[in-house]
């Protein structure tokens, strides 16, 4: 029998409310081809259930709202929901925000034909939230996780450099280390040792135009960066990525290979 699978290094709370307010500016987002992909393989129909479990800002339940009957999203940090409430207010009004983490997963939640995770499930204990899950999931229903990842291409020769300064500025952050390390399970072999053990992944992969100034919000939007808090070290860090971006710019836009990702799990 494998050894158990390590909690997540606890964090500070304050990595994230840091990186509130940059998230959505400074996160790739997700593709709408995508989201639409996903919608039809869980046969969401606009009666159904969601659940976005470590919502953040919000995004997926908003981008969701028009496939299901209700949604609720809940996070842990009270300025993530807050920003999610903003965005989704006159928008989508189905959706209810709830201050929680996956570790107060519970039957009283009630029932959902999925439950859609952005980001998020490497903070959480996964096997535990899993286990939670199956007691909330509907027959028939599944659990999604959704990813970003900006791929090396000739267009983009800013990028090893741009991604080396931030794994330079971030080496001494404990919680980034251990899923870096080789005894990091990756979410798929959780998964397949899991209720939800049937698999399937879809992705789109788009050619994108992006401004230097959202560029300069990505490092913004990481926990990883914004765990040490702002000071010198962090305007010295914006400093050479800004002289960075300016040197490959066009018209103050660089191109990116972005992969949108979606794994998408049933029982």
């Amino acid at each position: 029998m494998s050894a158990p699978t390590p909690a997540p290094t606890p964090v500070a709370s304050e990595r994230f409310q840091r990186a509130a307010a940059n998230y959505l500016s400074g996160r790739s987002a997700y593709s709408p081809a995508l989201i639409r992909q996903v919608a039809t393989s869980c046969r969401l129909d606009g009666t159904h259930r969601l659940l976005d479990l470590g919502c953040g800002p919000g995004q997926l339940s908003l981008v969701l709202s028009s496939w299901v009957g209700t949604a609720l999203a809940l996070d842990p940090e009270p300025e993530m929901l807050r920003i999610a409430a903003e965005l989704g207010e006159g928008i989508a009004p189905n959706v209810e925000y709830r201050r929680a983490s996956s570790s107060e997963l519970s039957p009283e939640l009630g029932q959902f034909r999925a439950a859609v995770i952005g980001r998020a499930f490497h903070w959480m204990d996964r096997e535990d939230t899993l286990l939670r899950l199956d007691k909330l999931i509907e027959p028939g229903g599944t659990v999604v996780l959704f990813g970003t990842s900006v791929r090396k291409d000739v267009c983009s020769p800013w990028l090893a450099q741009y991604k080396a300064l931030l794994d330079d500025y971030s080496k001494d952050d404990a919680a980034r280390s251990q899923r870096k390390s080789d005894s990091w399970e990756s979410h798929e072999s959780i998964l397949l040792n899991s209720p939800f053990s049937s698999l399937e992944r879809i992705s789109t992969i788009e050619l994108r135009r992006v401004s230097v100034e959202r560029l300069m919000m990505r490092p913004l939007s990481m926990s990883s960066v914004m765990q040490r808090g702002e000071g010198p070290d962090l305007d010295k860090l914006l400093g050479e990525i800004e002289q960075l971006l300016n040197a490959h710019a066009n018209g103050g836009d660089l191109s990116e290979r972005v992969e949108s990702t979606a794994l998408i799990a049933r029982r």
